[in-house]
């Protein structure tokens, strides 16, 4: 019972620092990701069929015009963009809890709240209604821009209103949300273990960015194994490498094990050292 008041009062004291200018902004940048990707994937889709004009040219996220005008073309561009939005919630969700160190707050709120799991459970649920909210936005701007894409484009969208159009996007919404759970986790638990801003994001950054894609060049299974290629699969509901049920398999492992290694560090380590 006191477990579960702790995680009420954190929820409703973290809510008041919803109401800040920075969460406006990462939550814009949110819906702008999305926007963008869904521009870039349907305005960048290679007709069915090499043509003169598109013989040579990149395809724009491996897309065609023939897959935007299924069922399933609704949710490609949100979904497409998962990698970008999961190292943002990414970044939000690290950056917030390193700065309750380096700010000093922690020690304070400990003193008056020493159940540090009750806190740490209230404020990661608020971050994930956050996150879930945002989402639910950043969809529906990229529906909206899709249309006008593909309008633009002369693609037919009247498969995107059926039954399986509406169950594609709402098993992509799922899948974002699920991957941005994992992302947010990830962020958390990292910051919860170095608790310097700049060696969290530095040491998230380098390895979801640039090592793991090296990695993924040179082996096969990476996206399979990798922890950020892994989200990503599951943001997208599956790659080529690592079907959805694998990646969403091998990604809630990933993040119980970090939630454990978080609480961990969160219980047992003196927060002023």
């Amino acid at each position: 019972m006191n477990l579960v008041r702790a995680v009420r009062r954190s929820y409703r004291a973290e809510l008041i620092k919803l109401w800040r200018p920075s969460t406006a902004v990462a939550m814009a940048m949110l819906a702008l990701l999305s926007v963008l990707s869904t521009v870039l994937v349907i305005g960048l889709a290679e007709a069915d069929g090499p043509t003169a004009a598109t013989a040579g040219r990149p395809a724009g996220f491996d897309v065609t015009t023939g897959q935007v005008s299924t069922a399933g073309g609704m949710a490609l561009g949100f979904t497409g963009g998962s990698a970008f939005t999961g190292l943002l919630i990414f970044l939000v969700f690290a950056i917030t809890i390193t700065l309750e160190y380096s700010q000093g707050t922690l020690r304070t709120l400990f003193l008056r709240e020493p159940r540090r799991l009750g806190w740490l459970t209230g404020r990661m649920a608020l971050l994930g209604v956050l996150v879930a909210v945002a989402l639910s936005a950043a969809l529906v701007l990229s529906v909206a821009v899709g249309l006008a894409v593909a309008s633009i484009r002369g693609i037919d969208t009247s498969a995107w209103w059926s039954a399986d159009g509406v169950g594609h996007l709402a098993s992509g919404y799922l899948n974002a949300l699920v991957a941005a759970a994992f992302f947010g986790v990830a962020g958390t638990v990292l910051g919860l273990v170095l608790r310097s801003t700049a060696l969290t994001l530095a040491v998230g950054v380098a390895w979801t960015f640039p090592i793991e894609h090296i990695i993924q060049e040179s082996w096969g299974a990476s996206n399979r194994v990798l922890p950020g290629l892994v989200f990503n699969a599951i943001g997208q509901g599956g790659v080529s490498d690592a079907r959805y049920g694998t990646a969403l398999l091998v990604g809630t492992a990933y993040a119980v094990g970090a939630a454990l290694l978080g609480a961990i560090a969160l219980s047992r380590r003196d927060v002023t050292a």
